[in-house]
């Protein structure tokens, strides 16, 4: 296992291999039966949840963050026949945060990956104090993922834990994903423009480490739906 997520965290930072653009993940997504829809959906929402925090810290007023981030699901959920069995898939994006008043921060991401555009946001608010050392936050999350095969709506909440450590910062941290996929082009006719919405719970842990003062590089490790993903991430907080 320790091998497995080691090489995910190298897939999804230089985002190789199975994971690149353009590597065809949703094109079996035509000849899906009514059986794949809720699997599938379940797959895509662990992808679009996964990776948005990777420390429990609020910026402060007039903070921000950037980066380039990513996450990698081992392999499809075991009744999901779209995507490839036995194959990773993942997603890559831009996310940029600003701190605002009263602990909260604004967040807002964006990617085109494998064909698929994706765009979201949230907000997160801290329960704690920027200067304790255990550190806890909530966030609420939405996204929108938009492929000419299919039409995703997605959003999630959370609570996240981090311990404000020097150099390297561990995290914890659960939620829920909430995914209603609306399918557009398929084979069977009588599945144009069906709407199936799921929920799952996920759980995370992993941890930040900071370099050059403003720099940072994460990794983590997410469980949901029965299924295991790797997260990164390498930014400038300030």
């Amino acid at each position: 296992m320790i091998k497995k997520i080691l090489f995910g965290l190298a897939v999804v930072v230089f985002q190789a291999g199975a994971v690149r653009a353009g590597s065809g993940t949703y094109s079996g997504f035509p000849g899906a039966a009514a059986s794949d829809l809720r699997p599938f959906a379940r797959d895509l929402g662990g992808l679009l949840g996964s990776g948005t925090n990777q420390t429990a810290r609020v910026l402060g007023f007039g903070g921000f963050d950037v980066s380039g981030r990513g996450s990698m699901q081992f392999e499809p959920e075991h009744k999901d026949g779209i995507l490839k069995k036995n194959k990773p898939f993942g997603l890559g994006w831009v996310q940029a945060e600003i701190g605002m008043p009263y602990r909260i921060d604004g967040f807002i991401k964006a990617a085109s990956f494998d064909n698929m555009a994706v765009a979201g946001g949230g907000l997160k608010y801290g329960l704690t104090q920027p200067q304790k050392k255990m550190q806890a936050m909530l966030v609420a999350t939405g996204n929108l993922a938009a492929h000419k095969f299919f039409y995703a709506a997605h959003y999630s909440y959370g609570l996240v834990v981090s311990f404000n450590t020097p150099v390297v910062s561990p995290y914890f941290g659960l939620g829920m994903d909430n995914t209603r996929l609306t399918v557009q082009i398929v084979n069977d006719p009588s599945l144009s423009g069906r709407r199936v919405s799921v929920s799952a719970p996920r759980y995370m842990a992993g941890a930040k480490m900071t370099f050059l003062t403003y720099g940072y590089l994460s990794g983590g490790y997410t469980y949901t739906h029965g299924r295991g993903l790797v997260t990164a991430g390498l930014g400038l907080r300030i």
